[in-house]
């Protein structure tokens, strides 16, 4: 696909917003395009754009509060397309998923995590790192039977349909382990490719709190 010239995009220079909620102002600098995902975000939420970034800001510990709203708004796209591209054949997949007990992960063809349940997040238990947009490898260790790269790459071209793994994941304290199946799934309609990793119903973990798949946020940087 060819990329459109920058023009095509109109003017999408940086633009600082102040938004305010409970006596809290939040200055913001961001292009028109994420402002405007926002407030569909916001609305579709039913929040006022002010709360719903004030929310985000709430629990955000990085350096930089913009960077992060747009990785945010990325993902929310991802999440969307994954939903337009994957619902009709696959009743709904990011809801199935999210509401199996069973601990189920959708990835994107770049292995980026863009949903997961809670049993998944019951499954890794506490820990100080996001989920959502992180790579797979970077959370867990995979070995499948022969390297994960060459796997996926089989998946992408429709050379292979699934693949067993093993999943490894290693915290102070704990190492927890599980055997898992992964998925290919690709739609012919948008030229796109998602999968979705189930891990065995053995690896759920009773009793450890689990993990929202919200996204982490605090005070707004520039």
């Amino acid at each position: 696909m060819q990329t459109p010239a920058p023009k095509a995009f109109g003017n999408q220079a940086p633009k600082p917003r102040i938004v305010q909620y409970r006596n809290k102002r939040y200055s913001v600098r961001l292009e028109p395009i994420y402002w405007q995902t926002l407030e569909v975000l916001a609305e579709r939420n039913r929040l006022r754009l002010g709360r719903f970034v004030a929310e985000l800001a709430e629990s955000y510990e990085g350096p930089n509060f913009s960077s992060y709203l747009r990785v945010f708004c990325m993902l929310e796209g991802e999440q969307a397309l994954a939903r337009e591209t994957l619902g009709p054949t696959h009743h709904g997949l990011l809801d199935v998923v999210t509401n199996c007990p069973n601990p189920g992960v959708i990835l994107s063809r770049y292995r980026t995590v863009i949903a997961y349940n809670s049993a998944f997040g019951e499954w890794l238990g506490p820990m100080d790192v996001a989920v959502i947009g992180a790579e797979l490898t970077s959370l867990v260790q995979v070995r499948t039977r022969r390297s994960l790269t060459e796997v996926w790459q089989d998946m992408i071209s429709g050379r292979e349909a699934k693949s067993d793994a093993k999943l490894l994941y290693v915290a102070p304290g704990r190492v927890n382990a599980a055997q898992a199946t992964i998925l290919a799934l690709r739609s012919q309609t948008y030229q796109e490719f998602y999968a979705v990793m189930w891990l065995s119903p053995q690896a759920r973990r009773p009793g450890v709190p689990g993990t929202a798949p919200t996204p982490p946020a605090r005070a707004p940087q520039d």
